[in-house]
């Protein structure tokens, strides 16, 4: 598959167009931050979430949802991380990647769409937009989302999360069936760090849905080097891994997973679902300082 690559003096990104999703990302050292991907463990890297976020179950039928009466049929995340995206524009720092509506996507979801993902260098930042643009003559409802996985070297153990706020937060619990439990977790009361241990992803993943902080740094606790991720227009946090697996992944959500004390009979009324009028656009940026 095609794989696009943007550099400047202190970063060298690989991007597919498969997905648009982010394959490498190193410094001038040679050092790689990106999870290199095991199909054995997990079968993404850096997977785009759209239109939808988590699974579809709040319904009889898992992987469906019903909208104005009709019932569509949807995988995990959306339909973006198996489209093959076109390459709009590129430059030496810079990449736009577009997928368009098609008989692929209309088969799953009923709009006409443009998405695209840019891809921006910045000194070592990485600037990414996620820029919905509504082609449909009637309301258009989505999430998004970023999914990266960060190598780690060695366990989670010597790893914290530190947010840029002191937060009172509590975590929330994915049940088996895809939906979120109703009963919430404590984990910080007006601190900053969590130490992370495999025990936290023993079920799924931490899911944050009130948290003040606009960005979050993965710290190695041994270095002091870390990853820090901005998301100023997501309102959903997710911090996920396999237990034992060298990577840990933050997830800057614009939707939710629904909700198990809120049965929703029509995708309009889905937990956290954004709406865009007709031709409307509208981008969600997050940042990732290497």
């Amino acid at each position: 598959m095609p794989v696009i690559t943007i550099k400047n003096n202190e970063l060298e990104v690989k991007i597919k167009t498969l997905g648009a999703e982010l394959t490498s990302v190193k410094d001038n050292s040679g050092k790689e931050y990106i999870w290199c991907g095991n199909p054995e463990v997990w079968d993404g890297q850096c997977p785009n979430l759209f239109p939808i976020v988590s699974r579809l179950r709040n319904c009889e039928k898992p992987n469906t949802y019903v909208l104005d009466g009709k019932e569509y049929e949807m995988g995990m995340h959306g339909f973006a991380k198996l489209s093959e995206f076109e390459v709009e524009e590129k430059s030496e720092t810079s990449a736009t990647f577009l997928l368009k509506s098609n008989d692929f996507t209309r088969a799953q979801y009923p709009f006409e769409f443009e998405y695209r993902i840019v891809y921006s260098l910045l000194g070592r930042k990485l600037k990414i937009d996620f820029i919905t643009d509504n082609k449909s003559d009637c309301d258009m409802y989505y999430s998004a989302g970023s999914h990266e996985g960060f190598a780690i070297n060695g366990g989670i153990e010597n790893y914290s999360a530190v947010f840029d706020e002191e937060e009172t937060l509590s975590k929330y619990e994915v049940l088996p069936s895809g939906v979120i439990g109703e009963v919430p977790t404590p984990i910080l009361k007006g601190e900053r760090e969590i130490k992370l241990n495999d025990d936290h992803f023993a079920v799924d993943a931490l899911i944050f849905f009130d948290a003040k902080s606009r960005g979050l740094a993965i710290r190695d606790d041994r270095t002091g080097e870390q990853i820090h991720i901005s998301f100023p227009g997501f309102d959903t946090l997710l911090i996920w891994k396999r237990p034992g697996a060298e990577y840990v992944c933050v997830e800057p959500w614009a939707g939710a997973p629904d909700l198990s004390w809120k049965k929703v009979d029509d995708f309009s009324k889905k937990y956290r679902i954004r709406t865009l009028a007709p031709q409307e656009k509208e981008t969600l940026t997050h940042t990732i300082t290497f």
